[in-house]
């Protein structure tokens, strides 16, 4: 049973944005598989900037386990966060940023953020998410440039005196 559901359950890239081009908006992956004494659990992380999609890839694999008898259970989920083109927040640290800088890469991520969880709750706050430069996130080599956690602290100080 646990390789025929390694076999049929989805993986990888399931939709993407119709608004952004290149942008996922829908994946899944398995992240973790342990062999233990009376069970093999599979750890599948499901991200998706639109809830009704997540809930559609999870009700597939939720399917799949009934169809194998295996158990499945939700845990540790980020809620889906959309990006809003109209933010004003957005327009506002643009602004903010090019006077201090330069005209800042603003981007829609697909990616499991701490946004989520408050716009879970939070639901009309218009929100954004910023930070220093990363790279290599995840992986043993994951650094940061010092150089732009100063300048994002210069940045973050100067929005929170322009905010009404």
């Amino acid at each position: 049973n646990i390789i025929n559901f390694l076999v049929l359950v989805p993986y990888g890239v399931q939709t993407m944005s119709k608004d952004i081009d290149g942008l996922v908006e829908s994946s899944l992956n398995i992240g973790i598989v342990e062999n233990k004494e009376e069970e093999i659990k599979v750890t599948i992380a499901v991200r998706s900037s639109v809830s009704s999609l997540k809930l559609e890839v999870v009700n597939r694999i939720e399917a799949l386990c009934s169809l194998i008898g295996a158990k499945c259970v939700r845990e540790d989920e980020y809620p889906a966060w959309q990006f809003d083109p109209e933010s004003k927040i957005k327009d506002l640290c643009i602004d903010i940023y090019t006077k201090l800088y330069e005209k800042p890469d603003v981007s829609a991520i697909h990616a499991g953020l701490e946004c989520g969880l408050f716009k879970g709750t939070m639901k009309d706050t218009d929100m954004i998410s910023f930070g220093p430069n990363l790279y290599d996130v995840h992986t043993p080599n994951e650094h940061l440039s010092i150089s732009s956690v100063e300048r994002i602290w210069k940045f973050l100080v100067e929005l929170l005196k322009n905010i009404k």
